[in-house]
């Protein structure tokens, strides 16, 4: 008589490590919805459908929807933080004349990395409400008195525009993200893929040229 075969329980490691996959998946399909549809129209019904996962796991891993998208916002904030504070470590080893082009440049490579940072922000920032108070106090207010301090020092100096740091903040930010938020508008006008290495270089170099002060070099 042949001995019936056990099944093996799947081990605690197996599950940790499957639940910590069914929280990524949800994450990111979480950051399209919210960065392309907004809050409102995206349901977790669709997430979850995206994410290729079963109905109820979002309420299972998260909580509820508005939790979903604090965690998809914090990952999101977090991974594009660690990446744009390496790419932004070399400023204080820079010449302080230099630091504001290097920072212009620095700043088109990384939104060209992330531009569903820049979509989210365009769905959050047209109404004051929970979510866009969360996102300014746990990130973007802190970037934005980090940009408004480049600025600042480089106008001391001499090599920034005549303007306020408010509106370098603002033109810096709309003309670092749009040709890569705007991808497939940006591909049909020119016919050349803007995440190509070449073009973001391309841009940073454009945007960067803009900030020369009087009698510098393009």
């Amino acid at each position: 008589m042949i001995a019936a075969q056990r099944v093996q329980a799947p081990s605690c490691e197996n599950k940790i490590r499957d639940a910590k996959a069914t929280k990524r998946k949800l994450v990111e399909a979480a950051l399209a919805a919210f960065s392309t549809r907004g809050y409102e129209a995206s349901s977790t019904r669709s997430i979850e459908a995206a994410a290729g996962v079963k109905r109820g796991l979002i309420a299972y891993h998260f909580g509820s929807k508005a939790q979903l998208w604090t965690a998809a916002a914090d990952y999101l904030m977090s991974t594009t933080e660690h990446d744009l504070g390496e790419a932004l470590a070399s400023l204080n080893e820079a010449d302080e004349a230099a630091r504001l082009r290097l920072f212009v440049r620095a700043y088109v490579a990384f939104c060209a990395r992330y531009p569903e940072l820049n979509r989210l922000m365009i769905q959050e920032g047209m109404d004051r409400d929970w979510r866009l108070d969360w996102l300014l106090e746990r990130s973007v207010r802190p970037w934005y008195g980090h940009v408004c301090r480049i600025f600042d020092q480089a106008a001391e100096l001499g090599v920034a525009p005549n303007f306020e740091a408010h509106h370098f903040y603002y033109i810096v930010t709309g003309a670092a993200t749009l040709m890569f938020s705007n991808a497939a508008e940006a591909e049909a006008l020119s016919g050349r893929n803007p995440l190509d290495p070449a073009m973001v270089d391309a841009h940073a170099d454009a945007l960067a040229n803009l900030f020369n002060s009087p009698g510098d070099p393009l």
